[in-house]
């Protein structure tokens, strides 16, 4: 395929100012290398901090940047820096890409004799990928219907050990409360990757032992809260998601009466459980599907669970409970439950089925239409799904997702149509105009790439926005861009307000932002770094300020922050050729706080 024509415009478009500058400075300093193009994918390396070379990958297609990926650990939304390095690369040394032949390309020709001696000395040379391989073999087919034939016994400790594990790595006798705290969102990332290799054996039909592993889950994740700091709500958001799944597991299986009873008792005794720890979400999902299947609940009514008696201080096993034990756990009343009904967790299934007909069916009856639209893009039915979401489309995030599957599939114009279309629909419209500024700039259309950008930016302003707003309004600017500083006037846009000031060098007025009412000191910090050159008086009265206002309560844990601001100081006081100045205020605090051995140790690097 013939590849896109990027910018520094476009690059700059995805990524933060910080990521952009830092990503370019590492392209000047050569930190690229050994990179390679297959196809439309680009590859290379960046040297890298807490590792000698981060692997870097970014998929093109005819729009522009579909996809990117890096190793590095950057999280803070937008292309990384090594990211940017790599296109700043390609931008302005395409050739330095090495073409590579995609892989069937490159073993074609080899027998499968030759394939079992070159994957063997593959796994003598790379011992590391033996599992991977052993995974991938010993995986089921997946077939995309439900099976026929007997279920089998999984054994559910197998399972049950693993998610065991994981929950008490953080058992206060393995970790200190203080580490543990941090460790948390790792933790129900790995219970995560165990829900996906449930989801995996559904795909392959294997319901069984998807709903062992999902029920595994959610016995001893929810147990975990007991000695778990899950003060910001991780593991309880997690415990709370595994109802749509649950829900898709049981809605796989044709269960006997006794099952589906068993069933509901065990999950309204968990679910009753999670609840206790606010935990709950969307588990009546799951005991919906245990009790009514694929049948419709009465007109009016929703699903409420009744608690099952039980001592809060004991936890009673499956195996515990007798008949008499066992009371009635479901009651009818007026609808409790915000999380809706099963139609997404049904349509997931008929998916993976491949029921295509009753999929389109319930979609229309449920009133998905944008399920249906995508669903018949994958059928390569592109203007059927055009004109459904014309009529039916109601919400900008809907018009997001179709136009992203559309270029997916390579239908670019059409996805350009429904992404502006789509900017005139209701609700927020940022997430979509983001997605479509770059898109249409790649494309070359600028009056609609700056519509995209226009209504992006009253929602989600940012200096990089107003950047492209500026580069692509050309003679307009002059009449657009009083509209866009009065969206900057509020009182939750101080930061972005501050950084598009001193990009059009309006230094007094960034200083008034600095010196207002309620503004963050991270506004302050921005502020000062910019006008050290510019206003190094300012720069020099309030980073002395800021430092005394620090010091002069005796709590180490400021002492830091306040040593930085003395730093500022001794530049701005610097570049206003008042180094004795500074060499004796340095003294007075010195001084001052003799008795503080902790700020003592940071004056002493001054």
């Amino acid at each position: 395929m013939s590849l896109p024509k990027l910018t520094e415009s476009i690059i700059r478009s995805g990524a933060s100012a910080q990521s952009f500058q830092r990503g370019q400075a590492y392209y000047h300093e050569g930190a690229i290398s050994n990179t390679s193009r297959q196809g439309n994918i680009l590859r290379g390396e960046c040297a890298g901090t807490q590792e000698p070379f981060y692997q870097i990958q970014v998929e093109l297609d005819q729009a522009g940047i579909a996809q990117t990926y890096c190793s590095c650990p950057y999280d803070y939304g937008g292309y990384c820096k090594h990211i940017v390095a790599l296109l700043f690369t390609y931008v302005h040394h395409p050739k330095r890409f090495t073409l590579r032949q995609e892989p069937a390309e490159l073993l074609a020709d080899l027998s499968q004799e030759d394939l079992v001696t070159l994957v063997t000395k593959l796994l003598q040379d790379k011992p590391e990928l033996y599992d991977w391989v052993a995974a991938a073999i010993s995986a089921p087919p997946s077939s995309g219907k439900t099976t026929k034939k007997k279920r089998k016994k999984v054994d559910a400790e197998v399972y049950r050990r693993q998610v065991v594990g994981i929950v008490h790595s953080l058992d206060p006798r393995n970790v200190r409360a203080s580490e543990a705290y941090w460790q948390v969102g790792g933790l129900v990332e790995e219970l995560r990757q165990m829900q996906a290799t449930a989801m995996k054996f559904l795909d392959a039909g294997d319901a069984d032992t998807a709903l062992t592993i999902l029920l595994t889950l959610l016995e001893e994740s929810s147990r975990g809260i007991e000695f778990i700091d899950d003060s910001n709500g991780e593991l309880g958001g997690f415990v709370g998601s595994l109802g749509q799944p649950l829900a898709e597991a049981i809605l796989h299986l044709d269960l006997s009466a006794i099952e589906r009873t068993k069933l509901a008792d065990q999950l309204t005794r968990l679910a009753h459980y999670a609840s206790d720890y606010g935990m709950e979400g969307d588990l009546d999902l799951a005991i919906q599907a245990t009790r009514y299947g694929w049948e419709e609940p009465p007109p009016g009514r929703e699903f409420q669970r009744q608690a099952v008696e039980e001592d809060e201080d004991e936890w009673i096993e499956d195996d515990q409970w007798d008949d008499e034990a066992i009371q009635e756990s479901q009651v009818w009343s007026q609808p409790t439950s915000p999380f809706g009904d099963l139609t997404e967790a049904k349509l997931n299934v008929l998916e993976r089925q491949g029921r295509t007909d009753d999929y389109l069916a319930l979609c229309q009856k449920a009133k998905r239409h944008l399920r249906y639209a995508l669903k018949l893009c994958d059928l390569k039915h592109v203007p059927e799904a055009i004109k459904h979401a014309k009529k039916h489309m109601a919400f900008a995030d809907e018009a997001r997702q179709l136009a992203e599957r559309l270029r997916s599939l390579k239908h670019i114009a059409e996805a350009l149509e429904i992404g502006e279309r789509g900017l005139k629909l209701k609700g927020p419209k940022a997430t979509l105009g983001e997605w479509l500024g770059p898109v249409e700039e790649a494309q070359g259309r600028t009056p609609q790439a700056l519509a995209a950008w226009r209504a992006a930016f009253p929602e989600n302003p940012s200096l990089e926005t107003y950047k492209s707003l500026k580069r692509l309004s050309g003679a307009g600017w002059k009449k657009l861009r009083p509209e866009m500083m009065a969206k900057l006037k509020g009182p939750y846009h101080k930061q972005v307000l501050a950084e598009v000031l001193l990009f059009e060098e309006e230094w007094d007025e960034a200083i008034k932002v600095a010196e207002g009412r309620d503004v963050w000191y991270p506004v302050v910090e921005t502020v000062a770094e910019a006008m050290l050159q510019h206003r190094p008086e300012w720069v020099a009265r309030i980073s002395v300020k800021h430092a005394e206002r620090l010091m002069v309560e005796p709590k180490s844990k400021n002492y830091p922050i306040a040593a930085e601001w003395l730093k500022r100081a001794k530049k701005a006081y610097a570049v206003l050729g008042q180094t004795d100045e500074w060499r004796a205020y340095l003294r007075k605090v010195t001084e001052k706080y003799q008795r503080r051995p902790a700020l003592q140790a940071h004056l002493q690097q001054l």
